[in-house]
């Protein structure tokens, strides 16, 4: 028995859930897919791509009952949904989950009291030439990540950059180094363009993050004690030793953490993320919008 499912928004990442829910059906793990979205000509592309039921109201999908609801909304509508349908399903929103650092502490809670999951979509998480190239590095003592991206069409919808980009950087920071405390020795930040200079437990880690008119670019550099390694996350190409090695991602992110997030319903697996990781990288951010230099983790 699989689980019921229900997608909300049927945008760019929308789309791209979709096509993945529909394999995960045909692997067991889905029964039924529903897909929410106001547009018509969306509602039809998802019934053309595999859905099963199609709803111009989120209230019409919840008398369906589902298990296992997935945000692919604009960034602004995030919160208000996911404090809505918390007690309703397991959910797994993309990022960013909330804005403020308070918005997310009050879903945590609402989580809590209700059982029901909150999973981040981290998916960079699931990068093989990331985890790859820092499994090379012994002893860490500095990073650098850097990502540029295209200027989104409505940029405002985003909110920022630091939203957008930066927070999958910080995300892997944290989940790779796992500190206790950062410490932020320097920051800029506008809604295009971040540039942080964080201590995590005596690891330096400096992440650029810029919207362009047309560029993409994903590299970090991780060195240890005795390595240094570069890896091109967009190409699957990791330089370390003098040496240059092909990644094979295999399966595509965004159905790892897809199935990841069905098979933690199904108690099979934990979550690849939690919202508490997520709270991680918004006291950052927040401690940067509001110049503090010592947050505790």
């Amino acid at each position: 028995m699989g689980v019921k499912a229900a997608l909300i928004g049927m945008g760019r990442m929308g789309s791209i859930h979709l096509k993945e829910l529909v394999r995960l059906r045909s692997e067991g793990l889905i029964d039924n897919i529903m897909v929410v979205d106001i547009d018509d000509s969306r509602l039809n592309t998802a019934k053309s791509m595999g859905a099963d039921e199609t709803f111009k109201n989120i209230d019409e999908a919840l008398i369906k009952h589902p298990e296992a609801i997935i945000i692919a909304t604009p960034t602004t509508t995030h919160y208000d949904l996911s404090i809505k349908l918390v007690n309703k399903a397991h959910l797994m929103v993309e990022k960013p989950v909330t804005v403020k650092l308070s918005e997310a502490l009050n879903l945590l809670s609402e989580s809590r009291k209700t059982g029901n999951m909150v999973v981040p979509a981290m998916v960079e998480r699931f990068n093989k030439t990331a985890e790859e190239a820092f499994n090379i590095v012994r002893e860490p003592i500095a990073l650098s990540m850097v990502r540029v991206g295209v200027i989104p069409q409505n940029p405002d919808s985003y909110i920022g950059v630091i939203y957008d980009l930066t927070i999958h950087d910080l995300d892997l920071a944290l989940f790779r180094l796992r500190p206790m405390m950062a410490i932020i020795a320097k920051s800029m930040l506008n809604r295009d363009n971040v540039s942080l200079l964080l201590n995590l437990d005596g690891v330096s880690v400096n992440i650029e993050s810029k919207w362009v008119n047309s560029s993409k670019l994903r590299v970090h550099t991780y060195v240890g004690l005795s390595t240094f390694t570069v890896a091109d996350l967009i190409h699957g190409l990791i330089y370390s030793n003098g040496a240059v090695k092909n990644v094979n991602q295999g399966e595509e992110p965004v159905y790892l953490e897809d199935k990841n997030f069905l098979e933690a319903i199904m108690g099979k697996t934990k979550p690849f993320a939690t919202l508490t990781d997520y709270i991680s990288c918004l006291r950052i951010i927040e401690a940067v919008q509001q110049n503090y230099n010592v947050v505790p983790l």
